[in-house]
């Protein structure tokens, strides 16, 4: 081994668990971000939440959505998916409550209070209460009676309905239905009642005339234990029902709250779309809320970034009207989910394309936009989001000319708030040619564009991320040999304040001969990019995968690529439109590598779509790790799960079934001759570090540092515990040795 090696070794087990060693690592997150293997976090089929967005309450599903009024009623719009005919809206308001001839409450001429949290909202009503529970099925709707109510016989409940759809046969205990011809549309699920004690009792619905009414047996209210609930579950109706129907997503991180925004489309119906956006925990993937914007016309397009001085989400999309665009957008803070109302930055226009490039320095608070005007070119501006949730704009500013189409902004500016937006131009008859201008993060230019690839061979759809220094411009680009198929290609750009000082050679990101690898995206992942693509092997229709990989600092990739999935079965075989994000997005300071990426996964017999989620690392899969043996006694057994490569923070060193009340130190050393002691064989270590145990388990948390010239750098550990019942070693008594394992480092 080099010996410049040993010191840097011996650096690294001294310093505290977790602390990264590279020169430029930075202070740690707020918290620790450990080292995983890639897994799919759970799919979009479970997302449903409330939400007060903009001062109006709604609830969303993948499935679903519903606006609360008001004046007490609801508006719930099945997601009937892109292959339905039409859109369906249905309206529904309590109208009373009674027990046989007594009227318990009379809702006309009155307005609600209303309360919710992130999964329910409540309807407080004299005499009575009316809840929206959001599930992944719809919205299970109740009406509860907290004392008995006076009278005798049943218990019925009333509400009107307003919709074009039309009542179906049916009704009883099975629940409603309200359907178009071909079956779609929203349908009520079967009553039952449920007293404080839990016990429960089949209820009916049936049709009234302008709605319906759910009842319950006079018997069962008599013996019931109040509060007494009603509950039926207003749902979406298909005649053949795909999971959910939703597309085309995008992400961004807050480092602040340490979570992602996943936004996407969903199919209303009869062409209707609409954006919902989504929030999960970043380290524990689980799901907190999510809200749909409603708004006059159709919501497509979307893109999401973060404002890391205000830990602000900020979404923008396209609105389509009648016969012309708007671009539109919403910001909202994650944790209070405070937001703003929907603002418009430019249209009615012939308007498209949308790009964000957010804030990742804390001394900022707005973003970039830039979209494109079908005949103008480019045009662009900046958004502020005040303390008051008030949205001011910078005036529009033309970027680049007509013939500029596809832009790409980079996600982020870093801590010197320098931008990159990359487009292709494509002069009529001519190829198109990736172009690159810097800006500062009021959108000035800095210094004249750039082409990043001006050769003949077509170009399209580029995508860009850096750290405000150094930048990865990717895109798509015609074979030579085979003009129909298409490679990833990249260069590697640094900005001053000039402009742009150098612009690399050309890189061969993805390059599989007669393969089209295409729709590609880039994010910085710490001190790597990270890269996603679709591809396809061949000609076969709708069999595209996304993939992900890593590449270092220099272009070279790290490790191998990764293959994307969330869907089972061999119809949801399209996989497409691949987007991703790093932490450091969020905030250029965190010394951390990894991200996310989300796609969607359509089935190509029914065209229902799902979105995936999928936790990404710059770090490959590592080299081997071998257990050596050599322990004695109960001294335990040491492990480590990897991977052990290049970049991981926390390469975890394990010990497991140690005696409870052992007091365990890792040693840690290089390949060479062991010590021998009794029937003990014991590394020399470089270092030596006590790790707490519990019951007989330890974990050293051990950061790999992501310089290449430790490729092939091999190290061993041990875990040597004292005040253990054995007397094997004659040099000191009660203590015993663990296995030794060497791990060998590789990207």
């Amino acid at each position: 081994m080099r010996p410049s090696l040993i010191p840097l070794l011996a650096a690294a087990v001294l310093l505290p668990a977790g602390v990264l060693l590279a020169q430029d690592a930075g202070p740690e997150p707020s918290r620790r971000h450990r080292a995983r293997a890639p897994q799919s976090a759970p799919d979009l089929a479970q997302v449903a939440s409330v939400s007060d967005v903009g001062g109006t309450l709604h609830a969303v599903a993948a499935g679903w959505r519903a606006t609360f009024a008001d004046d007490g009623s609801i508006d719930f719009e099945p997601a009937l998916g892109r292959g339905a005919a039409r859109a369906a809206a249905w309206r529904m308001r309590l109208r009373d409550v009674r027990r046989g001839e007594e009227a318990l409450l009379d809702t006309a001429g009155a307005a609600p209070r209303t309360s919710h949290d992130r999964k329910q909202a409540t309807r407080h009503w004299r005499g009575a209460d009316e809840r929206f529970v959001a599930t992944p099925a719809g919205l299970k709707h109740s009406v509860v009676l907290a004392e008995r109510p006076a009278g005798d016989g049943d218990l019925v409940v009333r509400c009107r309905v307003d919709s074009p759809l039309a009542p179906a046969l049916g009704g009883g205990a099975e629940g409603l239905r309200w359907t178009y011809d071909d079956g779609n549309g929203v349908q009520l699920g079967a009553v039952v009642g449920v007293d404080a004690q839990g016990r429960r009792c089949a209820g009916a619905a049936r049709f009234v005339p302008g709605g319906f009414e759910l009842s319950l047996p006079d018997a069962f209210v008599d013996g019931a234990t109040f509060p007494l609930e009603v509950d039926p579950l207003i749902g979406v109706a298909r005649p053949a029902t795909p999971t959910l129907d939703v597309d085309f997503p995008d992400v961004a991180y807050d480092a602040y709250s340490d979570s992602w925004c996943v936004a996407f489309t969903q199919f209303l119906g009869g062409g209707g779309t609409s954006v919902v956006a989504t929030v999960w925990d970043a380290d524990t993937m689980a799901f907190g809320y999510g809200f749909a914007v409603t708004q006059a016309g159709d919501e497509d397009s979307v893109r999401v970034t973060n404002v890391a001085g205000t830990g602000l989400f900020a979404l923008v999309w396209v609105n389509y009207g009648a016969s012309n665009s708007s671009i539109c957008g919403l910001a909202f803070e994650p944790v209070q989910v405070q937001a703003t109302s929907v603002f418009t930055i430019d249209g009615p226009a012939a308007l498209g394309a949308p790009t964000v490039s957010g804030e990742a320095t804390l001394y900022d608070d707005d973003f970039l936009c830039v979209w494109q005007e079908q005949g103008f070119g480019l045009l662009g501006c900046t958004v502020a989001i005040g303390a008051n949730m008030q949205v001011t704009a910078t005036p529009i500013q033309p970027l680049a000319g007509p013939t500029a189409s596809e832009p790409a902004l980079s996600k982020q500016g870093g801590n010197p708030g320098v931008h990159v937006l990359a487009w292709i131009d494509r002069p009529l008859g001519l190829p198109g040619r990736v172009r690159a201008q810097a800006f500062t993060h009021d959108l000035a230019p800095i210094g004249t564009g750039v082409f990043v690839q001006n050769g003949a061979q077509d170009c399209a759809f580029p995508a860009v991320d850096g750290d405000g220094v150094k930048f990865l411009v990717a895109w798509e680009e015609q074979e030579v040999a085979n003009p129909s198929a298409l490679d990833v290609r990249g260069k590697l750009l640094t900005v001053g304040a000039s402009g742009f000082t150098t612009i690399g050679s050309a890189l061969p990101l993805v390059v599989t001969p007669n393969d089209f690898d295409y729709a590609v995206d880039v994010a910085l992942l710490g001190d790597k990019f990270g890269v996603c693509w679709m591809g396809n092997v061949g000609t076969t229709a709708n069999g595209e995968d996304c993939w992900f990989r890593a590449v270092n600092g220099v272009g070279a990739a790290v490790g191998a690529e990764l293959r994307l999935d969330v869907t089972s079965g061999n119809a949801y075989r399209y996989e497409h439109s691949p987007r991703l994000i790093g932490r450091v997005a969020g905030d250029a300071t965190l010394p951390v590598d990894d991200g996310l990426c989300v796609f969607a996964d359509q089935n190509v017999n029914t065209f229902d779509s799902d979105v995936g989620l999928q936790q990404v690392e710059a770090m490959g899969q590592g080299g081997a790790i071998t257990d050596l043996g050599g322990g004695c006694g109960p001294g335990g057994l040491a492990s480590s799960p990897g991977p052990a490569a290049l970049g991981n923070t926390a390469l975890a060193l394990e010990l497991f079934g140690a005696q409870p009340l052992a007091v365990p130190f890792v040693f840690l050393g290089v390949p060479g001759p062991t010590t021998t002691c009794g029937v003990c064989a014991v590394i020399q270590p470089i270092a030596v570090h006590f790790v707490p145990s519990f019951a007989g388990s330890a974990t050293f948390p051990f950061a790999v540092p992501g310089a290449a010239s430790l490729v092939g750098f091999q190290f061993e550990f041990q875990y040597v515990s004292l005040n253990v019942a054995y007397v094997g070693c004659p040099a000191l008594p009660g203590a015993a040795a663990s296995n030794i394992v060497r791990l060998a480092l590789d990207y």
